[in-house]
């Protein structure tokens, strides 16, 4: 465990110094403009972006051992990034704001949204040779291609027709990761999935 907090805290020192590099070269180049129009300013930016990897990598490394499944891996990218979005508040001259529920709100659909799909990426990405449903939508025939898109439309259509009237009292960030959730990921992921089929026909054909 004490190992992989380490490594957390690496990794998010490691993207911490590259992104300050980024600001530092842009404080050069234009001044203190960009932090001006933000309402914040160069140091805060640089305490925040170390401040977030430190915490970030730490959450990161404790909940490493769930990177073995996919969900998992996309909490703990969800939950290592959601530090630095909700730091951004606190780097502002109004740090009080970052203590609401629409800062919280806002930087779970950011964390939802980035860290999710980085969450997916990473565990794809370390495990290349994954049997099962995840081979299948790497690899798939027309059947998966088929039985993903009636999955999809299943989803999508009534979330389409009734999720205005399921969440009209919900909060607007709620909202969107709901929508994201139940339409643009099973739809997004139906239209992947026919690419990758019909690109692989397509060199089969070729050959």
């Amino acid at each position: 465990m004490r190992n992989n907090v380490l490594k957390g805290i690496g990794l998010g020192l490691f993207i911490a110094t590259g992104l300050t590099a980024w600001v530092t070269f842009l404080r050069q180049t234009a001044g203190t403009a960009p932090f001006d129009q933000l309402d914040t300013t160069y140091s805060a930016t640089v305490a925040l972006y170390y401040g977030g990897g430190l915490i970030g990598g730490a959450v990161v490394g404790l909940l490493l051992p769930l990177h073995r499944w996919p969900l998992g891996s996309a909490l703990v990218g969800m939950v290592g990034v959601f530090p630095l979005y909700f730091g951004v508040a606190l780097a502002t001259t109004d740090a009080s704001r970052a203590f609401t529920w629409n800062n919280v709100a806002d930087s779970a659909v950011c964390a939802f949204l980035v860290g999710g799909a980085v969450g997916i990426w990473a565990w794809i990405d370390d495990k290349p040779n994954r049997s099962g449903w995840i081979d299948a939508l790497r690899h798939p025939t027309a059947l998966t291609v088929g039985k993903v898109w009636v999955s999809a439309l299943a989803i999508a259509t009534p979330a389409y027709f009734g999720l205005s009237r399921w969440t009209g009292g919900w909060s607007p960030q709620l909202v969107t990761i709901v929508a994201f959730v139940l339409f643009v990921i099973p739809l997004g992921l139906a239209a992947l999935v026919t690419i990758v089929w019909t690109r692989a026909s397509g060199r089969r054909r070729d050959t």
